[in-house]
């Protein structure tokens, strides 16, 4: 084995201090990357044209992976909790992977207390110690939307009940239970986005949890008789019309974006009378199916990390006479079929290359990482020196303190 050739004490001096700057520099930028996101999240600049999230908006717009999109929304999001903290990110002496542990894991009463200890630990001490550290409960910061609010619950003695309809083209549902059936149903529903989670949904919510529930419960019934019982049925004309029976006329998005990927069985009609059914057939068959999801390895809309649970999607509409077959056929995650369905943006080219397909936002513009080519040098004020950093720690001698209460 060679031994290593060490630098010389010039080399080593010149190479530190030439990273402890660009490591400063970085800093300042990624502030000012933090103070847009937070105004874009503010302003809800990032909706829109099958943008999902601000993390995508992020990984679209930056080029920015996944997990470093969603710490900088993480800091966005709590802008003003750290204000020492944000001051020293823009001033070069603490990095954003340092700031994005602490707005994951500090509650807003420690903000102060954690910040000396923030400047002098490397990124690895922070993630070792912060989520360890037993902060006071109830100062702990609130989880996503969509969290039932706590109190006291009177135990009443009466099963559970639910009421659902249709009104004004919407379908509404409305549950009760006692807290142990409600444990049940949360539960569930919390297993279920977590699935969808891990198959690359990262936004998926509650409400997309109940419909995945819904999809296992009729997948998984294995009588054929009582499969073809419990199927939506969506009636359809071929002039484009449809509805679903008792329910009233479906909109044309809703049409297009079931005759992609269903199972159709058609009916003959003699002076408005049906008089026979055809055999049933599947639009896209399980073997174009397999190529085409193998192909594509997850939703093939740019920035979406989807690999489960895909539909298929026609470029050129099975009802206008599109073609089922893999140079025609692309995958999408729901979300992203439905939206395409609704107009948000079109698609251009050929699924059978990695770069063959175009996505096009509503006013014709491609929706893709758009990294300037020629980008203009930071004009920042020099960073502040870099502090000393990973120091020995021993962590059971770590207080922060008792919390502060604002007055």
């Amino acid at each position: 084995m060679d031994l290593m050739e060490y630098p010389s004490i010039e080399q080593w001096e010149v190479a530190s201090r030439r990273a402890e700057l660009l490591a400063g520099q970085l800093a300042q930028l990624h502030a000012e990357l933090v103070d847009l996101t937070a105004q874009v999240i503010a302003t809800n600049a990032w909706a829109g044209e099958g943008i999902v999230s601000p993390e995508h908006w992020l990984m679209l717009r930056c080029a920015l992976s996944p997990v470093r999109a969603r710490e900088i929304v993480t800091i966005a999001r709590r802008q003003g909790d750290f204000p020492e903290l944000e001051r020293r990110l823009h001033s070069g002496s603490i990095s954003v992977d340092q700031l994005a542990v602490v707005a994951k894991h500090v509650p807003l009463s420690h903000a102060h207390a954690v910040t000396g200890f923030v400047e002098a630990a490397t990124v690895p001490q922070l993630r070792r110690v912060l989520p360890r550290y037993h902060f006071p409960a109830e100062d702990v910061a609130p989880t996503q939307d969509e969290e039932l609010p706590s109190g006291t619950v009177t135990a009443i003695d009466d099963g559970p009940t639910l009421s659902m309809g249709t009104q004004d083209g919407r379908f509404r549902l409305h549950f009760e239970a006692d807290p142990l059936d409600g444990a049940l149903v949360e539960t569930a529903l919390r297993e279920a986005k977590d699935a969808l989670f891990t198959a690359g949904d990262a936004t998926a919510t509650l409400a997309d949890a109940l419909l995945e529930m819904a999809s296992r419960s009729l997948t998984a019934v294995e009588s054929p008789s009582r499969r073809d019982h419990y199927k939506v049925l969506v009636h359809l004309e071929t002039d484009g019309r449809g509805w679903i029976k008792k329910q009233g006329a479906l909109p044309r998005h809703l049409l297009r974006k079931l005759t992609c990927e269903g199972t159709v069985r058609p009916v003959w009609l003699e002076n408005a009378s049906p008089v026979s059914v055809g055999r049933a057939m599947r639009i896209v068959p399980s073997r174009t199916r397999a190529l085409v999801e193998d192909r594509d390895q997850g939703c093939r809309y740019p920035g979406c990390t989807t690999t489960r649970f895909l539909e298929n999607h026609h470029l050129t509409h099975w009802a206008d006479g599109g073609a089922t077959d893999i140079e025609t056929v692309l995958s999408l995650c729901p979300r992203h079929h439905r939206e395409h369905h609704q107009g948000n943006f079109t698609i251009e080219g050929t699924p059978t290359t990695p770069d063959g397909l175009t996505f096009l936002g509503r006013y014709g513009h491609p929706i893709r990482p758009a990294l300037p080519h020629d980008p203009p040098a930071p004009t920042h004020p020099p960073p502040e020196a870099q502090p000393i950093r990973g120091w020995p720690l021993d962590t059971r001698y770590l207080d922060f303190g008792p919390p502060i209460t604002a007055a």
